[in-house]
């Protein structure tokens, strides 16, 4: 197990922005993401998925951001802003047609955004992201300065297939981005894969390699501005995050 899932971890290797700093953007505990303090000049923030949380939207809307939201688990948005714009839909990787699906490429088009290098992009939709990663094109996270996900399904990496899906999913995350923040879910639990313990639920924050000078950090996660997803429960040691 640990020479096909060593490799994929090392992709996700925490980097340093090298002379700017992080902030937190959104509520404390759950629905809040640690971010490079990199959002001046931001056309518009794409938050797919939202369930009852608005507060990393709100957080770039009170900043002048249009934020395109979508969620297809929920009747109404939770919060009315002017420049919040939800939208009944849910992601999917390839179009299947069903009215209430689509994927990232054609929402992108749809907004005259597919060749914007100016966008920030939060995605938590549980488990339904590596599906959608796993048939973009190359290019088409370029579009974003920025990235918040949080990554599940974690403890699935035993099943071969799902390991692919995972495996084309980090390479397309990485491709033109770098991790410079880890956060575990402390809602979902830890396992033991070929002897590498791991979160079953991790939040990452990716920078676009041209934004900043990207060097291997040694910080060590949680940090400062983190805080635990379920605030009764203690927070995830993971160390440097190196493998």
């Amino acid at each position: 197990m640990q020479p096909r899932l060593l490799p994929i971890l090392r992709r996700l290797r925490p980097h340093r922005p090298v002379g700017t700093d992080k902030i937190r953007v959104g509520r404390d505990h759950d629905g809040g993401y640690v971010m490079v303090d990199d959002l001046d000049g931001i056309a518009a923030a794409y938050s797919l998925g939202i369930s009852d949380d608005v507060s990393w939207d709100l957080d770039l809307a009170n900043r002048g951001i249009e934020v395109f939201q979508f969620d297809h688990t929920i009747e109404n948005s939770p919060v009315e802003h002017p420049l919040l714009h939800w939208s009944k839909l849910g992601i999917e990787g390839v179009s299947s047609e069903q009215e209430e699906l689509d994927t990232l490429t054609h929402i992108l088009a749809r907004n005259a955004h597919r060749d914007r290098t100016d966008l920030v992009l939060k995605c938590d939709i549980e488990g339904h992201e590596w599906e959608m990663l796993s048939h973009l094109s190359s290019n088409l996270l370029d579009c974003f300065r920025q990235i918040v996900i949080e990554i599940h399904l974690l403890d699935r990496l035993e099943n071969d297939a799902f390991l692919d899906t995972l495996r084309r999913g980090v390479l397309a995350l990485t491709a033109n981005h770098r991790v410079v923040h880890v956060h575990a879910n402390n809602c979902a639990p830890y396992f033991i894969l070929g002897g590498i313990p791991l979160p079953s639920v991790l939040e990452l924050t990716l920078l676009r390699r041209d934004r900043r000078r990207l060097e291997p950090s040694d910080e060590t996660f949680p940090t400062a501005l983190d805080m635990p997803n379920a605030p009764h429960l203690a927070d995830f040691q993971l160390g440097t995050f190196r493998f």
